[in-house]
């Protein structure tokens, strides 16, 4: 195991790919908390995208500043993509967002959890934003926001932690103690993380595959396009 006590260790010390933690993320949430209905799919996978990727937000160098900026995009365009399928396909995940939460509850979540990121970007890469308290507090927020995805949340995130220990990078767990922890096995453009890529794909393929409500809302998809 490498650590350290406030500074990084040195060397090529790249983060997992995003589109890794993203398929892993997805993946690996749907796998264990099985959704059964369309709308926890739904909502449940981007939960767990968005946890899969939000982590690698923080920043360091300027090319830290380009992958902070991709990765926002992405967080982004998976929250987009879900809304739409709500807005085309009428999955019911407006229904319940209402019935949890009052608009002062959305309101509240949604500022806080965009502060603590706003926080997050600022610190040193694999320090706040990759610690046990930062997933506590993000996953307090969209409890807040949308209960049914905060757990699908969680796990992607912890799949990111998961993921980048075994990174040569270390990373501050228990923040805000100083001491990061890292097993040193692979490097983000390595053969494990392309192994890794490729295993998330294509576990994500056959989760979906043997899912009933992916076949439901493959039926609506099928339904709105052609009648």
């Amino acid at each position: 195991m490498c650590y350290d006590k406030g500074n990084f260790t040195k060397g090529k010390n790249r983060q997992m790919l995003g589109r890794t933690h993203f398929f892993i993320g997805t993946a690996a949430a749907l796998a264990v908390l099985q959704p059964q209905t369309v709308p926890a799919l739904v909502a449940g996978a981007g939960a767990a995208a968005i946890g899969g990727l939000i982590s690698d937000i923080d920043v360091g160098t300027s090319q830290a500043h380009r992958d902070a900026d991709k990765i926002i995009t992405a967080t982004v365009a998976v929250a987009v993509l879900t809304i739409l399928a709500e807005y085309k396909l009428n999955l019911g995940i407006y229904r319940r967002l209402t019935s949890d939460s009052s608009v002062l509850r959305l309101l509240t979540g949604t500022a806080a959890f965009l502060l603590i990121c706003a926080y997050g970007k600022q610190q040193p890469h694999r320090s706040f934003m990759h610690s046990f308290a930062a997933l506590a507090l993000l996953t307090a927020c969209v409890d807040i926001i949308y209960p049914d995805a905060s757990a699908y949340f969680a796990v992607g995130f912890l799949s990111h932690l998961v993921l980048d220990f075994f990174n040569r990078k270390p990373e501050k767990l228990f923040w805000p103690w100083k001491k990061g922890f890292c097993l040193g096995f692979c490097s983000a453009r390595g053969l494990v993380n392309r192994a890794l890529l490729g295993c998330g794909m294509v576990s994500l393929a056959v989760v979906l595959v043997l899912s009933a409500p992916a076949g439901r809302l493959m039926a609506k998809i099928m339904r709105a396009i052609y009648g």
